[in-house]
């Protein structure tokens, strides 16, 4: 069973309790929409799942509610940056305007967060450059979960890759995989609901394939396109390197001990897509690609081709702005209300509104 929630409210509400956890309101905002975006984009393993654990790391410190971004090495088009533990979507989204800033001065910004914290769906930021009329990248690594080409124990993280390119969003081709074949996230909603994981997801802790979310979660992730994937995850990880992030291995889990700042690391990238010709010519040379994919289909009773992120956002626009919520991320959501003392509003958990006394009931005149 699930509810379905106004998006809005559900970014209200979010914040509400960022807030009163410590978060700025600010910071507290940008956190909740990059859930909720995930959510509506039915990518619901980076979306308000993830709250309860936010919550217990800013409570116990991991993630520091008073973090304040600074610039550790100035290159002009490259910046290194500290994140200082902050929440990651919020400094996630800090970085990703700065990027956007030095791009406009030098043609491309790249700038590489260290000490950073989870920062949930990395399309949310490839989308806000491309708002911004260029071409978006990002990528950042996490804790070992993925095992190498006929390895068995996890050694890089799922190190999760983006791409949007500067176009009206509603026919924006945006890039956003993990470089694993499917996220941890998928895992832990599966052993949560009693349910198998296709073959080919994970190994055990032996290194065998399993079809057991829990045996899974025990060993490690598969890479998409086996040692292709594995290359791109190890890419990730030498590219943050440089501003001095801590490798895969060195990360912490966003499961682990919530009052220890996970040390992970953030790329974003900015390029100008109107350096040789105005931005329109270059909208029309993407717009030409997508249609030549759109036509690309065979005569097979199958659907048609689509680009990269079509699908996310073909789901987006079909959602209506709503949210669906399991009842066990309700349940999840309700024990963070009553820890936090913001109660949830009755639109995001279906329960019928209360019926306001009569004046009989309320000792007035009939």
């Amino acid at each position: 069973m699930s509810e379905s929630a106004p998006a809005g409210a559900l970014v209200d509400w979010t914040t509400q309790v960022l807030v009163r956890t410590g978060l700025g309101t600010e910071e507290a905002a940008t956190v909740a929409d990059s859930l909720v975006f995930a959510d509506l984009r039915g990518v619901s393993t980076h979306g308000v799942l993830r709250l309860p654990t936010y919550v217990e790391r800013l409570r116990a410190g991991g993630i520091n509610v008073s973090s304040r971004l600074s610039v550790v090495s100035d290159a002009g088009a490259l910046v290194v940056v500290d994140a200082d533990a902050g929440p990651g979507a919020s400094t996630g989204a800090t970085a990703a305007d700065l990027a956007v800033a030095r791009a406009r001065v030098y043609g491309i910004g790249c700038v590489i967060a260290r000490n950073a914290n989870h920062f949930g769906a990395s399309a949310y930021f490839t989308n806000r450059i491309a708002d911004a009329g260029m071409v978006g990248i990002a990528a950042c690594n996490t804790e070992p979960v993925m095992c190498a080409p006929f390895g068995g124990a996890p050694v890089l993280g799922t190190n999760p890759i983006a791409v949007a390119v500067p176009a009206p969003y509603e026919r924006r081709p945006q890039l956003d995989m993990a470089t694993t074949v499917t996220s941890q996230g998928r895992l832990i909603m599966a052993q949560r609901a009693g349910e198998d994981i296709p073959l080919g997801w994970a190994v055990d802790g032996d290194g065998r394939a399993t079809t057991s979310a829990a045996a899974g979660l025990d060993g490690a992730l598969l890479p998409v396109g086996g040692p292709k994937g594995f290359g791109l995850a190890f890419a990730v990880d030498a590219l943050l390197a440089v501003g001095g992030a801590g490798t895969s291995p060195d990360v912490l889990a966003l499961s682990g001990d919530p009052a220890t700042p996970q040390r992970l690391g953030h790329l974003f990238i900015a390029v100008r897509a109107d350096v040789v010709a105005p931005l329109d010519d270059y909208r029309a040379r993407i717009d030409a690609l997508v249609a030549a994919v759109h036509a690309s289909g065979g005569e097979l009773d199958v659907p048609a081709p689509l680009v990269p992120g079509e699908p996310e956002v073909r789901r987006e626009q079909a959602a209506g702005r709503r949210v669906e919520l399991t009842a066990a991320v309700l349940s999840d959501l309700q024990r963070v209300a009553d820890a936090v003392d913001v109660p949830l509003p009755t639109s995001l958990t279906g329960a019928p509104a209360p019926v306001p006394p009569t004046l009989a009931e309320q000792g007035g005149p009939t």
